[in-house]
């Protein structure tokens, strides 16, 4: 009879330990997320009072996202720009400008850093498409010094109140970029027609969306 109790003095003792460690985390994270909330509120306010420095924490923010991604990438506090190259395969590596301006953070991807003359009717029918249908960004096509580049850019102050958005347009900007230079590497090395191009990217990314 002892023993039975000494058993079950054991087995309660142990779901009340357990019970008792749960309470406690879900507790400290709701406290965590709730001192979270109120940290991220009053930095928003301070922001908000100080918006003549807003450039300034949008600066700060842009370059701390960059220490902690792992990128090799160069910093030039003088006129607040970090420029990165990706290798997007053995051939081509891209160059990424991220410039902080007064009232805009800008995004600049180098699609292609020169091409033909010959070309350029083709180029110029290929880069409206994708501009027709972007709701992101815009292709430009340099005619005075013959190079393509896809440009982003949104108002400081949603980057200083959401820094988090820096690297969600990052990201954004950096799959879009990935799909435009697919698209103007078939148009010159294939030599098709630009509306076929287009359709073509059209479909492949409806089947990557099917497969996600």
């Amino acid at each position: 009879m002892i023993l039975i109790k000494i058993i079950f003095f054991v087995i309660i003792w142990t779901l009340l330990s357990i019970f008792y460690k749960y309470i406690k985390t879900s507790f400290m994270n709701k406290k965590c997320g709730f001192f979270y909330k109120i940290k991220t509120t009053i930095r928003s306010i301070y922001r908000l009072v100080n918006s003549s420095k807003t450039a300034d924490y949008v600066w700060v923010e842009l370059t701390n996202y960059y220490k902690n991604s792992g990128l090799k990438y160069g910093q030039y506090d003088y006129r607040k720009q970090v420029i990165c190259d990706f290798i997007f395969n053995e051939s081509r590596t891209v160059k990424f400008e991220f410039n902080v301006e007064t009232s805009t953070l800008s995004y600049s991807s180098i699609i292609l850093p020169s091409f033909d003359e010959e070309r350029t009717n083709a180029i110029l029918i290929l880069a409206s498409h994708f501009n027709n249908l972007l709701n992101f960004g815009i292709v430009k096509v340099c005619l005075k010094y013959n190079y393509i580049s896809f440009e982003y850019s949104r108002d400081v102050l949603i980057y200083s109140l959401y820094p988090g958005e820096i690297d969600f347009d990052t990201r954004k900007h950096f799959g879009i970029t990935k799909d435009i230079i697919w698209a103007f590497d078939s148009l010159l090395e294939t030599g098709d027609d630009p509306v076929f191009i287009f359709s073509e990217l059209l479909k492949r990314r409806a089947i990557e969306n099917e497969r996600e």
